[in-house]
């Protein structure tokens, strides 16, 4: 189960809008959007998303302010040491080099290729200016812009006219801004309306980007991780990624242990007013990135008739964070966690963003899962 709550998605989804639009929930389902039904979280238009701040309802503690976890949580009787099976948390091979891979393609460098034609997958170079009725608008044009063919990040069927050329070469890109794209302005500032209109865009290609990936030995290795993570071999990067991903697994197994044997009396209104309101406000913001307003983002870009239509078919995934997050903090309350100094000091860089009652709040949800791991019985 993906989970909102875990750090790494609590504190990067935020800052990285750009890079994805699964944070509270995939993209819908054609088959499911057309069948959507009415859901106990009401309407978007309930909630002051756009106001939302990620550390509001909390206390200095990461607690829910006013809100006793044990009084809606009941755990399970081998919450402190659950019994799981080694064979379930073991990574295999291919996720150890599956990491690998990554970290080999995050050192890549880059070669640029003049001499072909450019293909879906590529990642192109692109100058483009774009223009609706012969008039240049505000954030239609960029300079050496890179771009992916196929990744569907510009507009339906921009990507597709790209295929073909060559570098050097200049042509044009005709496309139809879908509904609800948001207005832009001229050079004078004069209203340009764009939703649902007819663009076109003068692109030049100036070349396709290969990525070339280093050779993996240990003098690799050692330059590269050395003096940061003191490894120096490939056999020693491999024991720590194979560390590293059962620690995680393990991590993930005892929490849905947790989640799937506690009994919730409820969810308090708070809790589940939250998660609604951070998952609207991550997508309002995305939406403007892309040049939406909601509506059009969660139509054009996740598949859903509407934001409402959305909430409805992530009610039960919210609900899911809602009740992840009161379990965190019924084991704090029952084994009275709290956490480190050093653990709080991981997250001191986002506390302007955050807010530091947030930060305490994912720093706490570490020392839980340190405890309980640590307690968890492996045979």
């Amino acid at each position: 189960m993906k989970r909102i709550f875990t750090k790494a998605l609590c504190l990067v989804c935020a800052g990285a809008l750009a890079l994805s639009l699964a944070a509270c929930g995939g993209k819908a389902d054609s088959a499911a959007s057309s069948t959507a039904s009415s859901s106990a979280l009401g309407s978007a238009s309930d909630y002051d998303y756009q106001n939302f701040n990620y550390s509001d309802g909390l206390d200095e503690k990461g607690y829910w302010e006013g809100i006793r976890a044990l009084d809606y949580v009941t755990l399970p009787e081998d919450f402190a040491s659950v019994a799981i099976k080694r064979s379930d948390v073991e990574p295999t091979s291919e996720e150890v080099e599956k990491q690998i891979s990554d970290l080999l393609s995050q050192h890549s460098s880059t070669e640029h290729i003049t001499d072909r034609a450019a293909a879906d997958g590529d990642t192109v170079n692109i100058n483009y200016v774009g223009s609706v009725n012969n008039v240049a608008f505000t954030g239609g044009s960029a300079e050496n812009y890179d771009l992916t063919l196929g990744s569907g990040t510009f507009i339906d069927g921009f990507e597709d006219q790209i295929i073909g050329h060559k570098p050097g070469e200049t042509f044009d890109v005709n496309v139809t801004f879908p509904d609800g794209y948001s207005d832009s302005t001229d050079a004078s500032g004069n209203a340009v309306k764009l939703s649902g209109q007819k663009a076109v865009f003068t692109v030049t290609l100036n070349y396709i980007s290969e990525s070339v990936l280093p050779e993996l030995t240990d003098s690799w290795v050692a330059s590269t991780l050395g003096t940061s993570n003191n490894i120096y071999t490939v056999e020693a990067l491999r024991a720590y990624y194979q560390d590293q991903l059962y620690t995680s697994n393990l991590n993930t197994a005892v929490m849905d242990h947790l989640l799937e044997n506690s009994t919730f009396k409820s969810i308090p209104q708070q809790v589940m007013d939250y998660q609604v309101n951070q998952c609207l406000n991550y997508y309002s913001t995305l939406a403007g990135y892309y040049g939406y307003d909601l509506d059009g983002l969660v139509q054009n870009l996740l598949g859903y008739e509407s934001t409402d239509d959305m909430l409805a078919h992530l009610e039960s995934n919210l609900e899911d964070y809602a009740k992840e997050a009161l379990l965190y903090q019924a084991v704090a309350e029952s084994l009275d966690i709290a956490p480190t100094q050093e653990q709080l000091d991981a997250y001191s860089d986002y506390t302007d963003t955050y807010g530091q009652n947030y930060c305490t709040m994912v720093a706490l949800m570490d020392a839980v899962t340190s405890t309980l791991t640590s307690g968890a019985v492996v045979s």
